[in-house]
C-alpha cells in the first residue's frame, strides 16, 4: 500500500467515525427531546396548563432548565408539542388501522376503538386541552399548530371516502357521506368530551361496545 493511499484511508475511517459520533448524538437528542415531552404531558396532567411551570417539567425530565430551553423556548411550545405528538400518534393509528379496512363498518368499529384508546392513554392532558378550549377566555397562542390541522382533514377526508363506499353499497343510510361523517364524529367527541369531565365507571372494553352500539344503530341501513 502507497503512502498517499495510507492517508487517503486514515481521512475516510476519521471521517466515517465523525458521521457516527454525529449520529449518536442526534439520537441522544432526539431521546432527550422525547423524554422531555413525556415528563411535559405528566406534568400537564398533573397540575393544568396555567399551574404548570418549565422548572417543574425540567425537575419531571431530570434536565437542568438551561438545558430544557435549548430544546424549547416556552412552556406554550411545550404544549402545543405534546398535543402535535399525540394528534400524529393518533393519526399514525387511524392510517394502520381504520383507513386500510375494506369494510365500511370495520372501519366504523375500528374508528371507535382507536379514539377510545388513545384517549384512555392521554386522559390527563386530555382534560388540560378541554379545559383550555373551553375556558371562558381560552388563549389563543394555545391553538393547534396548523400540521395538526392538516393532519385532522386528512383524517376527515380518508374516512369521508369510506362512508362513501358504505353509502354506495347500501350498508349505510342514504345521507351524504360528508354529513354521515360530521356526525359519526360529533358522536364521538360528546362521549369523549362527557368522559374527560367525568371518569366513566366502564371499563374501556365496555365504553368501544357502548358506543359502537350506539354509532352503528344509527348509520347501518335497515333492511325491508
Amino acid at each position: 500500500m502507497s503512502h498517499s493511499s495510507s492517508i487517503e484511508e486514515a481521512f475516510t475511517m476519521a471521517d466515517d467515525e465523525s458521521a457516527q459520533v454525529l449520529s449518536r448524538r442526534e439520537r441522544e437528542r432526539l431521546a432527550h427531546r422525547r423524554e422531555i415531552l413525556e415528563a411535559a404531558e405528566r406534568v400537564f396532567a398533573r397540575n393544568g396548563y396555567h399551574g404548570a411551570t418549565v422548572e417543574q417539567i425540567a425537575q419531571e425530565a431530570e434536565f437542568g432548565v438551561g438545558t430544557l430551553y435549548t430544546f424549547f423556548k416556552s412552556k406554550e411550545e411545550l404544549y402545543k408539542e405534546v398535543l402535535a405528538g399525540i394528534i400524529e400518534e393518533a393519526m399514525a393509528l387511524a392510517r394502520e388501522r381504520v383507513f386500510t379496512q375494506e369494510d365500511p363498518v370495520a372501519a366504523i368499529e375500528a374508528l371507535i376503538e382507536f379514539r377510545l384508546t388513545i384517549l384512555e392513554k392521554h386522559k390527563g392532558f386530555a382534560r388540560v386541552v378541554f379545559e383550555a378550549a373551553q375556558a371562558e377566555y381560552a388563549d389563543a397562542s394555545l391553538a393547534l399548530p396548523s400540521r395538526c390541522m392538516a393532519l385532522i382533514e386528512e383524517g376527515q377526508e380518508a374516512f369521508t371516502r369510506i362512508i362513501e363506499r358504505g353509502v354506495a353499497t347500501g350498508a349505510f343510510v342514504n345521507v351524504a357521506p360528508a354529513d354521515l361523517t360530521l356526525c359519526i364524529q360529533g358522536i364521538l367527541n360528546a362521549f369523549i368530551a362527557q368522559w374527560v369531565r367525568h371518569e366513566p365507571a366502564e371499563t374501556l372494553a365496555e365504553r368501544v361496545a357502548r358506543l359502537r352500539g350506539v354509532i352503528l344503530s344509527l348509520v347501518l341501513r335497515r333492511q325491508s
